[in-house]
């Protein structure tokens, strides 16, 4: 570890191998997104004759993003049993909201929008101790990861306040554009701007000690 870039930020996580996207990534993703969606809305209509081909739609888009809202609800949670129940209700909600969703908006921004949402109650929902919105900086490790640096950097994500946090994941870890991430944060392209190079400004100074520990 001779550097500590965190404008390269690594996109892996226990469940989610992907880099960052460009845009016509993107444009690809949600092209082939918005066909899926339409061929399951297709289905649902078509009744008892259409359920299968709206099970099978269902289930593709269901794969392409599993893992993505697994390991964007545990970034923000920092819980393995709150993500798990989270990303759980998120598919359900997607099922049982799909006749509201605009197809003018992409498919993902839609999904971790209701994600966002489902985080944000669950947040409030805890004991104020247990809320990560304070960050504590020290000048020497407070846990032993050993050599696990992807654990540390968990652990330094998570003393983020909320709102870094997730513009950060959203941008680093998922891909999105900052137009979709305006859409799920409901905030502006600027705002977001400033909140990722707060988050990375801040990961630098709760990483440095564990930097300086293993040279």
């Amino acid at each position: 570890m001779e550097t500590l870039e965190l404008d390269r930020l690594p996109a892996g996580g226990p469940l989610n191998g992907r880099e960052s996207r460009g845009g016509r990534d993107r444009e690809r993703e949600n092209a082939e997104d918005l066909l899926l969606f339409r061929e399951f809305l297709a289905g649902l209509s078509n009744g008892p004759d259409g359920a299968r081909a709206a099970r099978e739609s269902f289930t593709k888009i269901y794969l392409r993003y599993r893992e993505r809202v697994y390991a964007y609800a545990l970034r923000v949670l920092g819980n393995e049993q709150d993500a798990e129940d989270l990303f759980q209700e998120v598919f359900y909600r997607v099922y049982a909201r799909a006749q509201s969703f605009e197809e003018e908006k992409s498919l993902g921004g839609w999904i971790f929008t209701i994600a966002h949402n489902l985080c944000l109650n669950k947040i409030r929902d805890r004991k104020p101790q247990d809320a990560l919105e304070n960050v504590t900086l020290c000048s020497e490790p407070d846990q032993d990861f050993g050599e696990d640096w992807q654990a540390v950097i968990a652990h330094a994500m998570a003393q983020l306040p909320v709102e870094y946090r997730e513009a950060l994941v959203l941008r680093e870890y998922e891909g999105l554009s900052y137009t979709e991430i305006t859409g799920i944060l409901h905030t502006t392209i600027p705002a977001i701007k400033s909140r990722i190079y707060r988050a990375k400004g801040r990961l630098r100074e709760l990483l440095a000690p564990y930097y300086k520990e293993s040279l």
